[in-house]
């Protein structure tokens, strides 16, 4: 932690930037809850429920490269205020409006701000920290993003039980309108313009990630199969292992505690081969976790599994991202981020999809099984991949 702190201690702007998002990040956990129940109580139907959810996937999956790139063009920080505004206009809107289709439109419009939001601010954690806390940032962006989906629900709950589910949209809404305001008063800095001359490759993302780009592209299909835990889970918990939903919330508390100790672990950043090498054991420990939850004979014997799993997807998530800051060209990581985040929504979707037909079919256990276990080769196939560390240069007189 002492890395943390004395990044909350180099500047006000820090602080400042850190609170903002700590309070709309609890105001996105608690929007889930309530986009759920608001498409289930006003349209009661299931499938108005996924509609709304996917709306919000959409964007990312169709353009992410697109509105990440904004943060290759504009002022950084003008993204991350036009990102806020979008999702308290989307949240605030969804809390009165009756009409599905209204609804899904404004789900996909916070969609949108979510694809401007996230790569704006990972490309700016460096000017806003400074090279030295950047590492610390970008690992405490991470926890606080887990933080408020496991914190989220929990406040979810009380506002609801206070107000019903407009309240808890409203006050979502308002927490991106305060983030908005706080963030007028920090410099996220601006991405470099593009020098002239400069090869075509140089200007685009996947390219401009060199060896890396190929890296992630193996690496989504481990969120692929990772993915697909989340539709086996609650089955593997609740009928499998014989266990209550009361179970299940403290197996997704326990999962989520992991997340957040995984992104912390990132703080003191290093050198590329460092990098490489935590990000390939937090995939091989998410493998491992779900293959040892899945053969596990009992609820408490599995737990231990998906602490793990938890642990190593935060620290993918923090290294991936630091990669990127170490690898890719200042002018291109708003391209780069949101392409991540493309990828991501992609294999999420397709991990939805291979988890239902899966349960349905070997059963529950199995599908963590496979999830673990196609987690495991896809980190076999990234190791593989790994460009080697550059040996510096040896000048000749």
């Amino acid at each position: 932690m002492s890395p943390i702190l004395d990044l909350l201690r180099s500047s006000a702007s820090v602080r400042r930037f850190f609170a903002a998002y700590l309070q709309s990040a609890l105001g996105t956990g608690m929007g889930y809850v309530a986009l759920v129940l608001v498409a289930l109580e006003r349209f009661h139907s299931s499938w108005a429920v996924a509609l709304v959810l996917a709306a919000d996937l959409v964007p990312l999956m169709a353009i992410g490269s697109v509105l990440g790139g904004a943060a290759d063009r504009l002022p950084r920080r003008a993204c991350v205020i036009a990102g806020d505004v979008l999702r308290a206009g989307a949240f605030l809107g969804i809390a009165f409006s009756g009409n599905l289709v209204v609804v899904v439109a404004l789900a996909a419009l916070a969609g949108v701000g979510n694809g401007i939001f996230y790569p704006a601010a990972l490309a700016g954690l460096p000017h806003l920290a400074g090279e030295r806390h950047a590492p610390a940032a970008t690992s405490l962006f991470g926890a606080l993003s887990m933080l408020g989906k496991t914190l989220g629900p929990v406040v979810a709950a009380g506002v609801l039980l206070a107000g019903g589910v407009e309240v808890a949209l409203a006050v979502n809404g308002v927490s991106f309108a305060l983030s908005a305001l706080v963030l007028l008063s920090v410099d996220l800095g601006r991405a470099p313009a593009d020098e002239p001359g400069a090869a075509p490759a140089e200007k685009t993302s996947l390219r401009a990630i060199g060896g890396f780009g190929r890296v992630v592209v193996v690496a989504s299909s481990a969120a692929l199969f990772a993915g697909m835990s989340n539709v086996a889970e609650p089955r593997f918990i609740t009928h499998d292992l014989a266990a209550s939903s009361a179970a299940f919330s403290l197996m997704v508390a326990v999962w989520g505690t992991g997340v957040v100790i995984g992104s912390l672990a990132g703080g003191r950043g290093g050198e590329d081969a460092k990098l490489w090498r935590r990000y390939l054991i937090g995939l091989a420990a998410i493998g491992a976790g779900y293959a040892a939850a899945a053969v596990a004979p009992a609820y408490l014997l599995a737990l231990p599994g998906f602490a793990l799993a938890g642990l190593g997807n935060g620290a993918v998530i923090v290294h991936e991202r630091l990669l990127v800051l170490s690898l890719v060209p200042e002018r291109a990581q708003g391209r780069a981020f949101g392409t991540l985040e493309m990828l991501a929504s992609w294999a999420l979707a397709g991990a939805f999809g291979l988890g239902a037909l899966a349960v349905a079919g070997p059963g529950a256990r199995w599908t963590l099984l496979i999830a673990g276990l196609g987690t495991l080769a896809a980190w076999a196939a990234c190791a593989m991949r790994v460009p080697a560390p550059q040996e510096p240069a040896v000048e000749h007189t």
